[in-house]
């Protein structure tokens, strides 16, 4: 079926008389057409912008965070949980999965995995000072050897 021979679309629930008169007399049809391109570049962004009738603004403060918090919570991350992605080595990332197996395995099974993860996380972070007292050593020995070569 053409385009000229389609039967035209019915206006928007909400819409002003002024926005049906539009959809009806098919005037967005002209941005589309040939030599569009070269009035879009002669005219102003700011007055050919229109602001529908049925457009509501956000609101500020509660109602955006709230909805945003929803839509994290139906992609399946239970409140008070985030997702992360950590790019590291395959080996440190396979000591990793055995270490939550380990765990989960010594309770039983009664531990989750990312129960099991978060508290092996937990115990690394407490090591932190420690792990970088480690690299920052070797980083010196390292820099000792490359300049007494």
């Amino acid at each position: 079926m053409s385009a000229s021979r389609r039967k035209p679309l019915p206006p928007p629930k909400g819409a002003t008389q002024t926005e049906a008169a539009l959809v009806a007399s098919n005037a967005l049809d002209s941005r589309f057409s040939p030599g569009a391109a070269e009035a879009a570049q002669t005219s102003t962004p700011a007055a050919d912008v229109r602001t529908p009738a049925s457009y509501t603004p956000p609101t500020q403060g509660g109602e955006a965070s709230q909805t945003a918090a929803k839509k994290k919570r139906a992609r399946g991350e239970p409140e008070g949980m985030t997702r992360k992605t950590f790019y590291l080595p395959v080996q440190a990332a396979v000591d990793l999965e055995a270490a939550v197996d380990l765990v989960r395995a010594a309770t039983g099974g009664r531990v989750t995995k990312h129960e099991a993860l978060a508290a092996l996380i937990s115990a690394a972070a407490a090591q932190a000072p420690a792990v970088a007292a480690g690299l920052r050593a070797e980083l010196l020995h390292a820099l000792q050897n490359n300049v007494a070569d």
